[in-house]
């Protein structure tokens, strides 16, 4: 596992950041006054330079929405009890979740990962488990999870992340 994250971290390039003033110029010659989209125009920014054009296309959209209980929540830190985690999971899966209202704007498909909810869920054609555990430990008492959870849930991320492209 630790080979694998380092072989995704070598992998990671610095971002061509010549292109700037040729995204700055698209983002400026729209049909808008100029910087009137505030953060989106800065998201658009980062976007385009992480791509390495100056003209990025989305060819599809996907939102991952990971799911998992925390362990915290047992100091009194989350507004609601961990019961209401699956209850969400199954919100998303039902299409009733403000993530779907946004993704469905959006044009995006959405996918629900179980990464360490507190409970099985059956088979959905929206989910996926790639369950860690069930539920990280208490931060406040010791850490969340350990190193190589850690990198079992990161590595699950950017394998997703790569298989959405």
């Amino acid at each position: 596992m630790h080979d694998r994250f380092q072989q995704l971290l070598s992998a990671i390039n610095p971002v061509d950041i010549s292109l700037a003033p040729a995204v700055q110029a698209r983002l400026d010659d729209l049909t808008k006054p100029q910087g009137s989209l505030g953060r989106l125009e800065e998201i658009v920014m980062k976007y385009a330079l992480a791509t390495g054009t100056s003209d990025p296309v989305l060819l599809k959209k996907k939102v991952f929405c990971f799911a998992a209980d925390h362990g915290v929540a047992a100091e009194g830190v989350s507004a609601f009890p961990a019961q209401v985690t699956p209850q969400m999971v199954y919100n998303m899966l039902g299409g009733g979740a403000a993530i779907n209202v946004l993704s469905r704007h959006a044009g995006a498909d959405l996918e629900v990962i179980d990464m360490g909810v507190n409970h099985d869920f059956a088979q959905h054609p929206m989910l996926r488990c790639f369950k860690v555990r069930h539920g990280s430990s208490n931060l406040a008492q010791g850490p969340a999870m350990s190193v190589d959870e850690a990198l079992q849930a990161i590595m699950t991320g950017a394998s997703l992340a790569i298989e959405a492209r």
